[in-house]
């Protein structure tokens, strides 16, 4: 459909698709220096956190580029490229959502970690570092399930609808449940408590570290909505869909994917403005790079005439 549109219509969604996935791989590798570089902020509490961090890389870095080689690049040069061989299209498509869907899932555990630190607050500071270790190994097995039973899909000549409708939108819906009950609870917990946390700097910093989760987890609910929506909306009413002119139909889906890209974005932001810790390492690391950017001018400052 988008690919009898012209060039006109992908070239500016292309350079906007391109500057966020360079904005996302910049953010999240200062966010990954700051966490290996603050000691105070390598806690087990942090420890899904700073995997979610390495995989919003992952997505500007691998998922992003290749959503805009299937949707963008292709489109622009399709008189000059040739057919890919199939199965290695299905891996493409298998390797441009894992990346994605991991990054949810990841949030899923956040909120499951961050429920239970709220509800056994002092079961929760001797949960062994091991345990998140598991956890980490049960998200990529996950996303790597789903990705593998859709090439197997696939190759078997199975419709996208119904890809969609058993992989897809399922996915998406159990974990958005998921991750909504459990803050559900959290919050019902907290206003219902007369001391839902005891004094003390560790306390303090869990109540910090759970309401950042829940503005993390928020803001990518909203950033996935329009995902939901629309794979919805294209599995109920594709017909009305196509009705749509192919270019309004094209904006809509790069709107969407620009949408589902900010996910990636915004959390290394979120950090900043609600962590002091956080906020703390990134004034030392620029002021660390300006200092040693000014550095080799120090000794023609300091020379005096005889």
């Amino acid at each position: 459909m988008s690919s009898l549109l012209p060039n006109s219509n992908y070239i500016p969604w292309l350079a906007v698709l391109i500057l966020e996935c360079l904005a996302i791989v910049m953010l999240n590798i200062i966010t990954i220096i700051v966490f290996v570089k603050q000691r105070q902020l390598q806690r087990r509490s942090t420890y899904l956190i700073i995997h979610l961090t390495i995989v919003d890389l992952l997505v500007g870095a691998v998922s992003g580029p290749l959503q805009i080689d299937i949707n963008l690049t292709f489109c622009i040069l399709r008189n000059f490229r040739a057919s890919n061989n199939i199965w290695s299209s299905h891996v493409k498509l298998a390797v441009l959502h894992l990346f994605s869907f991991t990054s949810l899932v990841n949030l899923v555990f956040v909120s499951l970690e961050r429920l239970h630190a709220t509800l056994r607050p002092f079961k929760h500071r001797f949960v062994k570092k091991w345990i998140y270790g598991v956890i980490i190994a049960v998200i990529w097995l996950t996303t790597t399930a789903r990705e593998s039973a859709q090439i197997v899909l696939k190759e078997k000549g199975i419709s996208l609808m119904y890809i969609n409708s058993t992989l897809y939108l399922p996915f998406y819906l159990i974990s958005v449940f998921l991750v909504c009950a459990c803050y559900i609870v959290i919050v019902v917990k907290v206003r219902c408590s007369r001391h839902p946390y005891h004094h003390g700097a560790a306390s303090l910093r869990e109540r910090k570290l759970t309401g950042t989760s829940l503005i993390v987890a928020l803001v990518s609910l909203l950033c996935y909505l329009p995902v939901i929506i629309f794979t919805f909306t294209e599995m109920l009413s594709y017909h009305s869909l196509q009705n749509l002119s192919r270019r309004s139909f094209f904006h809509i889906r790069m709107t969407v994917l620009l949408t589902f890209l900010i996910n990636s974005l915004v959390n290394p932001i979120i950090y900043a403005l609600r962590l002091p810790g956080f906020r703390a390492g990134v004034s030392q690391l620029f002021c660390r790079t300006c200092n040693r950017a000014i550095q080799p001018d120090l000794p023609l400052r300091n020379l005096r005439p005889a």
